[in-house]
């Protein structure tokens, strides 16, 4: 019982920081690289997180990198959000580059699906957002 509670505090934890982290990333300016290098970091340091190696994994390798830090659905919407707006402040200045994070942030909501067993609204319209960026870019 005490092994459930710690773990489950741990959780909650990392809720909090991925949230700070986020949060924290959308208060910087658009176009601001300096910025996602520092959050990048952040998440490196804080939650032992790798944005540029998760960016470099095939679906199935996300998946397996994902599963091995034991993250919620609820941990993954937030990563997910995260990663889009990456993809977002790359538009202007690399569209390649830009698609391939936007690429991810679904891969990674997909992945929410999966372990959370159920269907979420909520990621459906947020993989249809990302789509619509997608094809507007096409």
């Amino acid at each position: 019982m005490e092994r459930r509670d710690l773990l489950k505090a741990q959780v909650e934890q990392l809720g909090k920081v991925l949230a700070k982290i986020l949060a924290d990333f959308l208060k910087l300016p658009k176009g601001d690289s300096r910025g996602v290098e520092l959050t990048n970091q952040r998440f490196q340091n804080e939650l032992d997180i790798d944005i540029e190696k998760l960016k470099a994994l095939t679906k199935e390798e996300t998946e397996d990198y994902l599963r091995s830090l034991n993250l919620t659905a609820d941990h993954l919407e937030i990563l997910s959000e995260y990663i889009k707006e990456i993809g977002l402040t790359k538009i202007e200045e690399d569209k390649v580059a830009a698609k391939v994070w936007l690429k991810k942030a679904i891969d990674i909501l997909d992945f929410a699906d999966k372990i959370s067993k159920t269907v979420s609204f909520i990621r459906i319209n947020k993989k249809a957002v990302i789509d619509s960026i997608l094809q507007q870019q096409a």
